[in-house]
């Protein structure tokens, strides 16, 4: 068993020993009585009922137990009930395809008896969010969250739904796409991506590959989510190491958290003519005892050749994958485990230039997930979560001869220890995390040595309402976090040592915080202020490359004495959520120093290759600031209306040098029919050219282009408990043919043409 492995496994048997000595002997009600803040933990049953305007039970509305992970979905008759939840005060949150998001504050004591409530949702027609459980530990409604959030669910993500998670939030505000050919497209947020952009699946690491080169997957299928959510801004705080940028977290609920009383699932059907072919995926949740639930999900996707504007077809860009997802999980008064297994089989090729050879990649991500929370009948500390996953990711660049380049392994562990407090009007959360990789590239054509990283770290957050509202609910709040964390490398050359040199370890220390600051000014509207300290450990390719790299056509040679990069971002926003209006402003200033660059060397004789570029890795001081902002909001009769628009600019500090593969400014607009039920529309955007680049071969000027997309989208209920979604889309309906000033690819190759979608979804 390999280090990081012990490493993760030990840190996790130790957390769970006291875990298992509580459920093992549960305290006597003589102990409770010598404390104040230590009850015996009883069963209290939250139940309750959803019904419309009208008094007609809703089904398959989820609701959202923020803070606890905990998501139920209501049966034909709009009941839900939860068991065992800690004691405390929670936000549940209600959602359905359709209808805007509703919420109810619940106060659970340690005992007594079940609570019930009564929700009445509302037909939708403008954009809402829900409560957000990426943004904070403890998960919050949207209008208390201090730094720019977005939220994909319902419609809105079937409007956007693409072949990747890149594509599929490139038209949110301050949001692009790192573009290399319809699999590999990653997020961009606020102009960083790669490896200062972390994914998540359910709140855990996505163990791929996709930050450390253009043509590596999300191995992520956006058509899984129930919903996406993201973190515009620094969030190094809660999640560590390669979150300077931001966070994507694709949430699933592949792991039931309650007990459903019925067979509940879903399916989805998606075609597309821009990469001709589709995908399908089936979800099941099987009730096996009033304590024990089973889910079994598959999905298929086959795609041919991407068409470009004009209709011509971009060689060697189809691809497929095929996934399996096996969970279960136990809810029960005291604690609840749950456990799943995903894996992701892919292929696709990759766009070329004409003078290049055609390459493939070939590969699977296997992942085994544990989720486990104790109730611990502590008033100060109600709930103890520990989170386990082990990660193997292995793919294969495949040469037009069919010989292989290069294999990539990467194995990852990590465990996330995450404990509830509650102090007095303060919540929040302490905890410790761990992650171990084992990355190893095999063959000729490898430019890196292999590397093992391990990163502990330990955080504390607190949320604290400042009482100066009429209601704790309506107070001005205060968020407030540190985190320590310990970041290492150390080199395998192996037979490589040759060309990689001797085994070589690199530590990095670091401290981040974060102050956040929101202040309702009105009904549903709140200013907020953030300011946060970030950093991240350089990589292995930015500190010991030694050879060609095909993803980008340069050679590499790796800066050993490079130093962490460290950020300072500071944004302040404002936010309106209330049925008529739907708004998010900001402006951000984030200055990274040491921030990692590409750097032409002056002696390509270096390069293997003639007339290949040779490439090193220095520290700059960089700043990067913009505004970005959207508004949606009913016009007249059942018309919605809105606009959007973002704008960065990122240079060196000191220079009027700009960065590399900066997103290009843009102005938007939409207009839509929406009664809730059926809604018909469209939104044009204009881009503008992106003069700023940072020179040389790659990074090359691009043309303004504007994009009409139409959509139409039809909602049902079948039997009163059969949810039925049907939209259909054409992305660049003018059939545009243009680059993206943030494609690693736009030298040579276009991005996708028009596009003709069908997507259908039966919840039931």
């Amino acid at each position: 068993m390999n280090t990081g492995l012990r490493c993760a496994l030990t840190v996790g048997a130790v957390a769970l020993l006291p875990l298992r000595g509580m459920l093992a002997s549960p305290p006597s009600a003589g102990a409770a009585s010598s404390s104040e803040t230590r009850t015996v933990p009883l069963e209290v049953t939250v139940r309750g009922t959803v019904t419309d305007t009208g008094g007609t039970p809703l089904s398959n509305v989820q609701v959202v137990a923020n803070g606890v992970n905990r998501a139920a979905l209501t049966d034909e008759r709009g009941r839900f009930v939860f068991r065992g939840l800690p004691a405390g005060t929670y936000h549940l949150d209600f959602v359905r395809i359709g209808f805007s998001s509703a919420h109810q504050v619940v106060t659970v004591p340690a005992s007594g008896p079940e609570i019930t409530v009564t929700v009445i949702m509302r037909v939708a027609t403008v954009r809402l969010s829900s409560v957000n459980v990426t943004a904070t530990p403890t998960g919050t409604d949207p209008l208390n969250v201090t730094q720019a959030t977005v939220q994909l669910s319902g419609k809105e993500l079937q409007r956007a739904l693409s072949t990747s998670l890149g594509q599929t939030l490139a038209k949110e505000p301050g949001m692009a796409t790192r573009f290399n050919g319809p699999m590999a497209a990653t997020p961009v947020i606020r102009g960083l991506t790669g490896e200062r952009v972390l994914v998540l699946q359910d709140g855990d690491r996505a163990g791929d590959l996709s930050s450390a080169a253009a043509d590596h997957l999300n191995a992520v299928d956006p058509s899984t989510a129930e919903r996406i959510e993201v973190i515009r801004g620094p969030a190094s705080l809660l999640y560590g190491n390669n979150a300077l940028g931001g966070v994507v977290n694709v949430i699933s609920q592949d792991i039931p958290t309650t007990i459903p009383t019925r067979v509940t699932g879903y399916s989805l059907v998606q075609g597309e003519s821009v990469t001709p072919g589709g995908v399908v995926n089936v979800g099941l949740t099987l009730p096996v005892s009033s304590t024990l639930a089973v889910t079994l999900r598959g999905g298929l996707r086959q795609f041919a050749n991407m068409r470009v504007g004009g209709g011509a077809a971009q060689p060697n860009t189809n691809g497929n994958t095929q996934q399996f997802v096996l969970g279960s999980g136990y809810v029960g008064s005291r604690a609840s485990v749950g456990v799943v297994f995903r894996e992701m089989d892919f292929a696709y090729g990759l766009p070329h230039a004409a003078e290049d050879e055609a390459v493939r990649l070939d590969g699977v991500r296997r992942s085994l997930v544990l989720q486990s929370t104790l109730n611990t009948g502590w008033g100060a500390l109600p709930s103890v979560r520990v989170d386990q996953t082990v990660q193997r990711y292995s793919h294969a660049e495949i040469e037009e001869d069919g010989a292989v380049g290069t294999r990539f392994r990467l194995n990852t562990q990590t465990t996330n220890i995450t404990a509830r407090t509650q102090w007095g009007r303060a919540t929040g959360a302490v905890g410790a995390q761990g992650l171990f990789r084992q990355y190893a590239p095999v063959g000729d054509e490898a430019f890196t040595p292999a590397a093992d990283n391990e990163n502990v770290a330990l955080f504390a957050y607190q949320e604290l309402p400042l009482g100066l509202g009429r209601t704790e609910e309506h107070s001005p709040r205060l968020q407030l976090g540190a985190r320590y964390d310990r970041f290492s490398i150390h080199t395998k050359p192996g037979l490589e040592a040759a060309r990689f040199g001797e085994a070589r370890t690199r530590t990095f220390d670091n401290v981040a915080a974060s102050l956040g600051l929101s202040v309702p000014v009105a009904e549903g509207v709140s200013l907020t202020a953030n300011g946060s300290r970030g950093f991240r450990a350089p990589a292995v390719e930015e500190l010991y490359a030694q050879g060609f790299h095909a993803a980008v056509g340069t050679f590499d040679i790796g800066n050993p004495d490079l130093a962490a990069e460290k950020s300072t971002g500071l944004e302040v926003g404002l936010r309106a959520q209330t049925p008529r209006v739907f708004a998010q402003f900001g402006a951000y200033r984030n200055m990274i120093d040491d921030y990692v660059v590409p750097e032409l060397m002056a002696f390509p004789a270096l390069s293997t290759a003639p007339g290949v570029p040779v490439v090193t890795f220095v520290g700059r001081d960089a700043l990067m600031h913009g505004v970005e902002g959207q508004i949606e909001s009913k016009l007249v009769y059942r018309f919605v209306g809105g606009v959007m628009g973002d704008y960065v600019r990122a240079t060196i500090r000191g220079t009027d040098e700009s960065l590399p593969f900066i997103p290009a400014g843009r102005l938007g607009a939409s207009l839509r029919y929406d009664s809730g039920r059926v809604s018909a529309g469209g939104d044009v955007r204009r881009v503008f050219a992106q003069s700023r680049v940072s020179g040389g071969e790659f990074d090359v000027p691009t043309d303004a282009y504007t994009m009409l997309d139409l959509n139409a989208t039809w909602l049902f209920t079948v039997h009163g408990k059969q949810v039925h979604s049907m939209t259909f889309r054409v992305d660049n309906a003018l059939d545009e043919q243009y680059r993206d000033a943030t494609s690693r690819i736009k030298r040579f190759a276009f991005n996708p043409g028009r596009n003709a979608a069908l997507v259908y979804k039966l919840l039931f």
